[in-house]
């Protein structure tokens, strides 16, 4: 769907992240048609019985600090941190 509004062919509905370098290069701009997605959240679950394993943590800590707080798609254009794909 991105590539087919990128390439002109329509309107889409996306999330941010997998449009935000579309918009930072203007191939793509934000329409506002009075509506918005509904959110969603990741959870990272292990056994309640057992603490995390030094693997959990450390990925919930790359975690943290690749998306950042705000995510970097969702800061004003020109933050990326991830470069070029």
């Amino acid at each position: 769907m991105r590539d087919a509004a990128v390439a002109g062919l329509g309107i889409a509905l996306l999330p941010s992240f997998f449009v935000y370098r579309q918009l930072a290069d203007g191939s793509l701009r934000r329409v506002d048609v009075g509506l918005e997605a509904e959110g969603a959240t990741q959870h990272l679950g292990y056994p309640s019985n057992r603490s995390p394993s030094a693997k959990v943590l450390a990925l919930t800590d790359w975690l943290r600090q690749a998306f950042g707080t705000p995510p970097y798609w969702e800061e004003p254009l020109g933050n990326d941190p991830v470069g070029s794909l």
